[in-house]
């Protein structure tokens, strides 16, 4: 009987030691999955391609097929790895189906929990971005609504590539996406990252700048960023949409001419602040974007413009102005003239300087 119970106390602590080491096997192959896919296949913040890509998942679509067009997308970096994540966090069997908004800024997880609560679903935040923000505007906007941090937002468009046909043909300089973080109304995921906000904006402009556009660009001599740079200035001049085609056939008939385009919106840029009247000191500012001091266009654009403006610099009004001049602060209104004397007469009609 002794033996007999000896043999079973053994047995029973041999049982033990097994279940011990399976379940810490178990453990720590969980540990390391996690490790050795984070260390895998989690690139760094400055080697992200950051893009948003509509996804439309099919109905009876199995974890395999979803992960697939994920991988194709360039949404996940493989395949098998998100299948397997799938069902170890228990999201297998749970994709819904229909049409989602995803972006390579998200890791596996949030697309995971996107794609299994059908997208709308998501809890998230609605801004609106006006026509003719600055760049330090929309960072500070986005920072007061607690949306991100502004210098998150600003480091975002240093530090990340966007992988948008049009990025590649923005010359390299400060603030080089400025023009381009086109102004509407947008929503993001709660706790989403500054670098989904821009690709959402800028996603919005490659909608809204059509490949006619380019053509069009080409047909007038100039660039696409020269047009949004031309835009930019539109935006900050005209008040009224219809007078936007006039402004630009100014600005176009300075260029040809030869003439400084001469406009107190790029000081202003240059300044770093709006102004209700510019001074004589501030037309000296030595910068790229004092088109008082230098010929041609600025570096750049000056602010993020809407369609009418971009179509205005596409399509500008033929006429024989030169010049115009502030009529009425209220509505906008601008008074046209063609010769340098009829301009001074406005000024000093309208109590106008510049």
């Amino acid at each position: 009987m002794k033996k007999v119970l000896l043999h079973l106390t053994k047995s029973i602590i041999n049982l033990c030691i097994l279940v011990l080491i399976i379940f810490s096997c178990v453990f720590i192959g969980n540990l390391a999955f996690k490790y050795a896919y984070d260390i895998a296949h989690q690139p760094s913040a400055q080697s992200k391609s950051i893009k948003e890509v509509e996804v439309t998942i099919q109905k009876g679509a199995t974890t395999k097929e979803i992960a697939k067009q994920l991988e194709e997308e360039g949404l996940v970096k493989n395949a098998l790895w998100f299948e397997l994540k799938s069902r170890y966090f228990k999201y297998d069997g749970k994709f819904k189906e229909g049409n989602f908004l995803l972006s390579t800024s998200m890791d596996e997880e949030e697309i995971m929990k996107i794609l299994t609560s059908e997208g709308s679903k998501v809890e998230g935040i609605r801004f609106t971005i006006p026509e003719g923000y600055t760049i330090e505007k929309i960072a500070q906007r986005l920072e007061d609504e607690n949306i991100v941090k502004k210098d998150e937002f600003i480091e975002a468009l240093k530090e990340t590539h966007y992988d948008y046909a049009f990025f590649s043909m923005i010359p390299e300089r400060n603030n080089r996406l400025e023009g381009y973080l086109f102004p509407d109304t947008y929503e993001i995921r709660k706790d989403g990252e500054a670098s989904e906000i821009i690709s959402k904006m800028l996603r919005r402009f490659d909608e809204i700048v059509k490949p006619e556009y380019y053509d069009r660009a080409e047909e007038l001599g100039y660039s696409m960023d020269q047009i949004i740079t031309i835009a930019s200035i539109i935006e900050q001049e005209a008040k009224l949409d219809e007078e936007r085609p006039k402004i630009a056939g100014v600005i176009y008939n300075r260029l040809d001419s030869n003439m400084n385009l001469q406009m107190c919106s790029t000081v202003m840029y240059a300044l770093g602040k709006r102004k209700d009247r510019l001074l004589y000191t501030d037309l000296e500012v030595d910068s790229p974007y004092n088109t008082y001091l230098y010929n041609g266009l600025p570096i750049g654009p000056i602010c993020n413009p809407g369609e009418a403006s971009i179509k205005a610099a596409l399509y500008p009004e033929e006429h024989d102005y030169y010049y115009f001049v502030l009529k009425d602060e209220e509505t906008g209104e601008h008074e046209f003239t063609k010769t340098g004397e009829e301009h001074n007469l406005a000024k000093q009609k309208y109590n106008q300087k510049f």
